[in-house]
């Protein structure tokens, strides 16, 4: 398997931030990017990526909130209540006071006076055994951060891809914009000359119709060429977080760098998440079963409460509670039953979604390996047509200054070198676009 090796090994993520840095000592009305710097302010500023990077923050705090649950929850209350209760007059005790019956004389409205209650305590909860639900738990919300990474590190991936491509789209257009633009001038220059020679009558008004019709033609070319370069830089723009209104100026990527020896790439990040996500699956399942055993939590309460402010915090009115209590369920209508069979579905699914992923991934290795070596083969075709074509202009303008041809045959001449000027340029670009889907296939970034 063969590709490329770039020419320098650099680190990337300082060739980034210097070649940001530059971009941003630009002047405002105009942002000069070379290729890292494009990348680099994409890393930054892309809309997709900063969302991604904010699910890794939010699955990173999720750990220590699972995490909260195996640690003592501690709670200090306090409260003053007003309380009247007739409770005790509807009790049969009560009642044996109020009847006529009774012996003693008893004033009711002593017994349903109002009360005032000062209460302050502290209480602490804790977890006993769970059967190693808060544990799997744990170690699930873990799995869900590296997951989530995964996913950033393929959101990053499209993202600098997409910004590589449309980067080269954009120098694309340019190239096509100029090459159309010398035509025009050349089809100018053309008709000028014509029109000097006509004036001599050493051409005819044939020549000059051509010439003419050579120059009309050029012009639909121009306008959606410039269109199509508008367009272009709109699409970087917003891969960019600019303002689509912004002016861009691009460097050039320079020649593709020769075929070295294969690298190795990375284990597709697509691939990792899902096989985390069986892991939280499997995992899951621990869980699902531990709400079927015994749980045994502790919980403990002292604090006071008197009906005046002055007892507080004295004895006898220190009230105190320690519970050990466990939880069994013992029937739950099959809902846990349930849950497994859903869970052992989910399970199978990303299964057979990585087997088809891992497919997928290892036909689009080949073919970007394919794909990549056509395209250095249509380069080299294509550098071999242009200096042959160069070579033909050449000869035509002396012949024709000769007199040895025609004005049609020298137009000719001049269409077919222009053409062959704008495939040379989309050859390298289409060997750097091929590079670059080789190492998106390899879970490399573009570099």
């Amino acid at each position: 398997m063969l590709i490329f090796f770039p020419p320098a090994v650099i680190d990337y993520q300082e060739g980034l931030n210097a070649t940001y840095d530059r971009s941003h000592a630009s002047s405002n009305d105009q942002v000069k990017l070379d290729f890292l710097g494009a990348l680099s302010r994409a890393s930054m500023e892309n809309p997709l990526l900063k969302a991604a990077k904010a699910v890794v923050d939010e699955r990173k705090g999720l750990i220590k909130t699972i995490r909260a649950d195996a640690y003592p929850q501690v709670t200090i209350n306090g409260d003053f209540s007003r309380i009247k209760d007739v409770s005790m007059l509807n009790s049969s005790f009560g009642e044996s006071l109020t009847s006529e019956s009774s012996f003693l004389p008893i004033d009711t409205s002593a017994l349903t006076a109002p009360r005032s209650y000062y209460t302050t305590n502290i209480g602490v909860n804790q977890p006993l055994y769970q059967f190693g639900k808060i544990s799997t738990a744990i170690d699930i919300a873990k799995m869900g951060a590296n997951e989530s990474e995964s996913a950033y590190r393929t959101s990053e991936l499209n993202v600098l891809h997409g910004v590589a491509k449309a980067y080269l789209a954009v120098l694309s257009a340019k190239a096509e914009t100029e090459v159309i633009q010398s035509r025009m001038v050349a089809a100018e220059q053309f008709l000028n000359d014509v029109n000097a020679k006509l004036e001599v009558q050493s051409a005819t008004e044939l020549d000059r119709l051509r010439a003419e019709s050579e120059l009309y033609a050029v012009m639909p070319d121009a306008l959606q060429a410039e269109a199509n370069l508008k367009r272009a830089k709109e699409v970087l723009n917003g891969m960019l977080g600019l303002d689509p209104k912004t002016d861009i100026e691009l460097a050039d990527m320079g020649q593709p760098p020769a075929m070295g020896r294969a690298i190795a790439g990375e284990e597709r990040s697509e691939i990792t998440q899902l096989k985390i996500q069986e892991d939280m699956l499997k995992a899951n399942d621990k869980i699902i079963k531990s709400d079927l055993l015994p749980k045994i939590d502790i919980s403990a309460q002292y604090g006071y409460q008197a009906a005046k402010t002055e007892n507080l915090f004295k004895e006898p009115y220190d009230p105190w509670r320690f519970t050990i209590s466990m939880r069994w369920p013992i029937f739950d209508g099959l809902r846990m039953s349930g849950k497994r069979a859903q869970n052992f579905a989910q399970l199978e699914q990303i299964r057979h979604i990585r087997s088809n992923q891992e497919r997928n991934f290892a036909v689009e290795l080949q073919s970007s390996e394919r794909e990549l070596n056509k395209a250095r083969a249509f380069l080299e075709a294509a550098k071999k047509a242009h200096d042959t074509g160069q070579e033909a202009l050449r000869v035509s303008k002396e012949s024709y200054e000769q007199g040895l041809i025609t004005s049609l045959d020298l137009l000719q001449a001049e269409r077919t070198a222009h053409q062959l000027q704008s495939q040379l340029r989309r050859a390298e670009l289409g060997v750097w676009s091929a590079i670059f889907d080789y190492q998106r296939s390899n879970s490399q970034l573009p570099n």
